[in-house]
């Protein structure tokens, strides 16, 4: 039977009672809805979109999903479902002003988080207009994730959030934060063997093929075990990891002794602290390695090693990468690797796979997911060579070493041939992972298991969702494939046995949607703050207040902006620091922050200031490998004024650097260089900072001009005097284009790639020197 809506194309969605049950609790609360893969969340979010505009046909919905092909898709639903018109789209490649001329004019956007979030944080968009926000793949929710901003902003204006997942995670407190963070007052929970849901389930094959690694292949993996063992023990001498065998510590035993050096460091420990880092450092290079050297193949590890023997051999080559790079062992493994069989026998086991799959049934669709590219070009490389197999690669937009990504128009038209029947093999890594809908898809296989529970879920969950499907996972027997394989089948254990107590406390406090709406009090899910108590916590406390003479002000009346009328800064960003915290305190100041990649810095204050900002980390590694110089002398040459800040504790020991070289690098930097160098403790700090020093961009300066007096000039003296009356032009600057463009008429004659090739004439200066002589 079909659902029936005025603003859903009518015979277009079948009506289930899940999801007109979940629908009705997320139209009035918002909800994060938990459901297996292939259930019809999305269709649940559009019965939501639907009774939305209906109620408020003026309010904007929002619908954003974490990649640019799940963009694209969302937004042919919506086109094709329901009966609210074309959907305009926003991703990275329509440019911000453009952004903001459309979401005026347009109530339905679907988008990537990061484009809605740098919009935000440069008021270009509101979320006021706002009715609903859809999160798709809500378990994204936490961390430094984008979804995490805009929750926190669309949390102040008590919008309506509807969260869809089918992997929210296998921890409570990660549930929960997803709760917190994207404003989730209320969990709807659906598994496979609930009664309003077994209908609908397709059944999914699973098989498990076994394959061994070849002797020699074996032999370089235990020879990087042997490494890994001398580490450990080495650590061990160091007071680490101590109370268990060396051959048997985890990974994640090995981070956690890493942020305790780092800890001690911070708090001034022992010098001999740099060498224990060190060697973690090296560890987990070496636990790459041996993830490559079992999982993937000897191609993927000789290339990793090559990498490493790049970073050991370059200028400022790393402690960590060395001491890999000359062990005994490695060089055991280099010359292993020369006689050894360069593919993994996997390659070899998913060919046979997708043959026999393709054999069964000519006009099968099949996803092959690894985790890595270049295991993925080499597994589409070896389909081309068999007939009736017509495979493609998809893979993310980034150019990565050498390895080009895919333009987001040829990720559409892959997913689009891929459907058609053009192509019948995807060789996808994690980009395919999340939400796209082929339903037409007989088989996936796993070329590695995957420790995550929720990518394990998402993989899987390509296949079964409209028709039967097979899954077919490849393990490397005595392996971490089968360390991987048992983790995410724990994790996911753990997962639902989490979501049944949450829903069973759920039902016993208003029973459960599958029965239908309740009148009862909705219920709420315990997370960190509820807004009321948020809201408390922003109020002036009365007994502050309750004392004050008439007229007097309270230390809360006081705003460090009093002083000025236009209280709204502007502010340019690196894109590569929009996920730092220092942006999310400078977003929560009034500051209007644009989004752009800056050649040099990271926080340009004005067409004069640069800030570049370091944590000590990054200033003393940049010191060592020579970088903090060139960063210097571009800093002064394409800006006015130019400052560094350096963020954290413990310049002096956090690592083994003789301290008359700091103090040497701080004295270059203010003498040769001419840069300010300022401190701050944390993030906190740098935002404060920063938003001091736009505040004094803000006010009106009164400064002496630097000009001379033109009575007293002689010709050569006016000229320099034009000069000077460009933008950023200095009296040295203008001395230098004199000389070397001869006259004032050259130098407006000429073009930006002329004028930089002044010493001291940077873009912006001579983009602005262009822009006024027109």
């Amino acid at each position: 039977m079909a659902y029936e809506h005025p603003l859903i194309k009518e015979g277009e969605i079948e009506e289930r009672a899940y999801q007109v049950n979940i629908a009705r609790v997320a139209r009035d609360v918002s909800t994060l809805a938990v459901l297996p893969t292939g259930m019809g969340k999305t269709i649940i979010a559009f019965m939501v979109m639907a009774d939305i505009k209906a109620k408020n046909p003026d309010g904007k919905i929002l619908f954003l999903a974490p990649t640019k092909p799940l963009v694209n898709q969302h937004a042919t639903d919506v086109e094709g479902l329901l009966e609210l018109g074309k959907p305009v789209v926003f991703t990275g490649e329509v440019k911000p002003a453009e952004r903001a001329k459309l979401w005026k004019k347009n109530d339905v956007i679907v988008s990537t988080p990061q484009v809605i979030r740098n919009d935000l944080m440069s008021q270009s968009i509101s979320l006021d207009d706002v009715a609903l926000i859809v999160f798709d793949e809500a378990h994204r929710g936490v961390g430094g994730y984008a979804y995490v901003f805009i929750g926190e902003k669309y949390r102040e204006l008590d919008g309506l959030a509807l969260g869809l997942t089918a992997s929210p995670g296998s921890e409570v407190d990660q549930i929960l934060s997803v709760c917190d963070n994207l404003g989730f007052e209320k969990v709807e929970i659906r598994t496979k063997y609930d009664p309003d849901v077994i209908d609908y389930i397709k059944k999914r094959e699973y098989k498990w093929v076994n394959v061994s690694l070849p002797p020699t292949q074996r032999k370089i993996v235990n020879r990087l075990k042997d490494l890994r063992k001398r580490y450990m023990t080495d650590l061990q001498r160091h007071g680490f990891l101590n109370g268990r065998r060396a051959d048997q510590i985890s990974k994640k035993a090995i981070l956690d002794a890493n942020r305790m050096i780092r800890a001690r460091l911070n708090s001034g420990g022992r010098k001999s602290l740099y060498n224990a880092a060190s060697i973690v450092a090296s560890a987990l290079k070496l636990d790459h390695a041996i993830d490559l050297a079992e999982t993937q193949g000897p191609d993927s590890l000789s290339e990793f090693l090559e990498k490493m023997e790049n970073q050991a051999s370059g200028r400022g080559g790393t402690l960590a990468a060395k001491r890999l790079i000359e062990s005994d062992e490695v060089k055991e493994v280099k010359a292993l690797l020369k006689h050894v069989e360069k593919e993994h026998p996997k390659i070899d086991k998913a060919i046979e796979v997708v043959k026999e799959q393709l054999e069964k049934k000519k006009d099968s669709r099949i996803i092959a997911f690894t985790s890595y590219r270049h295991t993925a070009r080499k597994l589409k490389d070896k389909l081309d060579e068999l007939d009736g197999v017509s495979p493609v690669r998809f893979v993310g937009q980034a150019d990565k070493e050498g390895d080009k990504g895919l333009k987001q128009r040829e990720q559409v038209e892959a997913i689009e041939d891929f459907e058609k029947g053009v192509y019948n093999v995807l060789v996808a890594t994690s980009v395919g992972e999340e939400g796209l809908d082929i339903p037409a898809t007989d088989l996936v296989v796993f070329f590695e298991p995957v420790a995550s529970e929720i990518r394990t879920i998402q993989r899987r969950g390509r296949t079964a969702r409209k028709r039967k499907g097979k899954v077919t996972v490849l393990i490397t027997k005595n392996t971490r494939d089968e360390a991987y394989y048992w983790a995410s089948r724990n994790k996911e254990k753990n997962m639902w046995r989490i979501l049944n107590s949450l829903r069973k406390e759920i039902e016993k406090k208003v029973g459960s949607s599958q029965a239908g709406p309740k009148n009862d009090e909705s219920y709420r899910v315990v997370t960190k703050k509820s807004k009321k108590e948020l809201k408390t916590e922003d109020r002036k406390p009365d007994d502050m207040s309750e004392n004050l003479d008439e007229g007097q002000k309270s230390i809360f009346d006081f705003n460090p902006q009093s002083d000025d009328s236009d209280s709204t800064y502007e502010l340019t960003i690196d894109s590569r620091e929009q996920n730092s915290k220092v942006v999310k305190e400078l977003s929560q100041k009034d500051i209007k922050i644009n989004t752009a990649r800056l050649t040099t810095g990271d926080y340009l204050v004005s067409e004069n200031t640069i800030i570049e900002r370091k944590s000590v980390d990054d200033f003393l590694e940049s010191l060592i490998n020579g970088r903090l110089f060139s960063q210097a002398k571009a800093l002064t040459r394409d800006y006015q004024k130019p400052l560094i800040i350096i963020e954290g504790q413990g310049l002096f020991h956090r690592r083994n650097i003789d301290e008359r070289a700091i103090y040497g690098a701080l004295a270059s930097l203010a003498t040769d260089f001419k840069l300010p160098v300022l401190m701050t403790a944390d993030e906190g700090e740098t935002a404060s900072l920063i938003h001091a020093i736009l505040s004094r961009g803000k006010k009106k300066k009164h400064t002496a001009s630097l000009r001379k007096d033109k009575e007293s000039m002689s010709s050569r003296d006016s000229k320099l005097y034009i000069l000077e009356g460009l933008p950023n032009i200095s009296g040295l600057l203008a001395e230098r284009l004199l000389e070397h463009f001869g006259s004032v008429k050259a130098v407006f004659e000429a073009d930006e790639k002329e004028l930089r090739e002044v010493k001291g004439i940077g873009p912006v200066t001579a983009k602005r020197i262009v822009e006024l002589v027109k």
